[in-house]
C-alpha cells in the first residue's frame, strides 16, 4: 500500500505496475487478458454472503458479558472479526470479479487495495490463530500462566501484536492481485511476461511456512496433551469435549495449512489449474469454516446463537409493527 501513496494514489506510476504499457483502457484488459467465470462467481459471491450471515450471530454471542470476559472469547472474537473482513475479499470480492472477468488492470486501484487488505487479513488471522492455541494450551495445561499474560486487559494488549502485524503486510508488503484468468490472487500483475519472481512477497512467504506450521505443531500438541489428560477419565462428557476440540483443530489446522502451502507453491512455480482452484477454496476455508464449527461444534456460541434467533422471533411475534 505504502507503493499506492508513494505515487499519489495513481497505479500507473508505480514501477512495474503500468496497465497502460500494453493495453490503452480497462476495457481492453478485460477483453483480451479476462476469462468470464459467471457460475463460480456467483458460486462464490453466494457462499461469502452465507457464511456473513452465519458469522455475524456468532459474534454476537462472543460479545455477551458473561462470554466476552474470558480471554479466548477476546481471541475468538478478534479473529472472528478478522475473517469476517477477509471473506468479503476472498469471496465477496472474488466473486465479483470472476462475473466480470476481471484482470488486475481491469480495477488496478480498487484491486491493489482490496488486495492489500485480504493479505494483512490473512497474516493477521494466521497470528490470530497461533495466539489462540497458546491461549488453550496455557488455560488447560498451565493455568497460573495463562492468568500471567492473559487476565484483565492484558488479552488485549496480546491482540494488539496481530492488528500490528496485519497492518504491516497491509501496508509496507506488495499486494495479492485477482486474475480471473487463473481464477485467483497473485503477487504478479501479468502485465509483463517473465517477470513474476520481481513482485514475490517473501515476508508472505514467511508467514506461511512458519506461522501456520507452527500453529499446526501446537495444535497437534494440543490435542495429545488432551488426550493423554482424559485418558483415565472414562466420562462420556469428557470424551464427548476431546473428539470436538480435536475435530475443531483438525479441520481449522487442516484448511489453513493446504491454503498456506498451495498459495506460496504457486506463486514460484506453475501449477495445474485445479491446484489453484483448491489453494483458493482452502484460503476461503480457513476464513468461512471457523463460522460453521462455532455453530455445529461449539456448545456455548451454539445454544447462544439458538436463544438469539429464538428470542428475536418471539419479540417479532409479540411486537408486529403496524404501519
Amino acid at each position: 500500500m505504502e507503493w499506492l501513496l508513494a505515487a499519489g494514489g495513481d497505479v500507473n506510476a508505480i514501477y512495474n505496475f503500468n496497465c497502460t504499457d500494453k493495453y490503452a483502457t480497462p476495457e481492453e484488459w478485460t477483453k483480451n487478458e479476462g476469462t468470464p467465470r459467471p457460475i463460480l462467481g456467483y458460486i462464490d459471491l453466494i457462499y461469502g454472503l452465507v457464511i456473513m450471515v452465519l458469522y455475524i450471530p456468532c459474534l454476537l454471542v462472543m460479545l455477551k458479558k458473561e462470554n466476552i470476559r474470558l480471554s479466548c472469547f477476546k481471541i475468538m472474537f478478534l479473529l472472528g472479526f478478522v475473517d469476517l473482513c477477509a471473506i468479503g475479499v476472498n469471496s465477496v470480492s472474488n466473486g465479483i470479479f470472476l462475473v466480470e472477468g476481471a484482470v488486475y488492470c481491469s480495477h488496478p486501484t480498487l484491486i491493489f487495495v482490496v488486495g492489500a487488505f485480504g493479505l494483512g487479513l490473512w497474516c493477521a488471522a494466521c497470528l490470530i490463530c497461533l495466539i489462540l492455541v497458546l491461549n488453550r494450551i496455557l488455560d488447560i495445561l498451565f493455568p497460573t500462566l495463562v492468568k500471567k499474560y492473559f487476565s484483565g486487559s492484558r488479552t488485549l494488549l496480546v491482540l494488539m501484536v496481530p492488528v500490528i502485524y496485519g497492518v504491516y503486510f497491509t501496508m509496507l508488503t506488495p499486494p495479492l492481485l485477482f486474475t480471473s484468468k487463473y481464477q485467483a490472487w497473485f503477487f504478479d500483475p501479468f502485465i509483463y511476461e517473465n517477470k513474476t519472481l520481481e513482485y514475490q512477497n517473501y515476508p508472505h512467504t514467511a508467514n506461511n511456512l512458519f506461522i501456520v506450521v507452527a500453529t499446526c505443531m501446537l495444535y497437534g500438541y494440543f490435542c495429545a496433551a488432551i488426550s493423554k489428560q482424559f485418558r483415565k477419565r472414562l466420562e462420556s462428557t469428557n470424551k464427548k469435549s476431546h473428539t470436538q476440540i480435536f475435530l475443531q483443530s483438525t479441520l481449522i489446522c487442516l484448511v489453513n495449512f493446504i491454503a498456506a502451502m498451495i498459495y506460496v507453491y504457486m506463486q514460484f512455480f506453475p501449477v495445474a489449474d485445479f491446484v489453484i482452484v483448491i489453494g483458493h477454496i482452502s484460503w476461503q476455508l480457513g476464513h468461512g469454516c471457523p463460522a460453521f464449527i462455532y455453530l455445529f461444534m461449539n456448545t456455548t456460541i451454539r445454544s447462544g446463537v439458538s436463544k438469539f434467533f429464538f428470542c428475536f422471533k418471539v419479540r417479532v411475534v409479540q411486537d408486529p409493527v403496524t404501519y
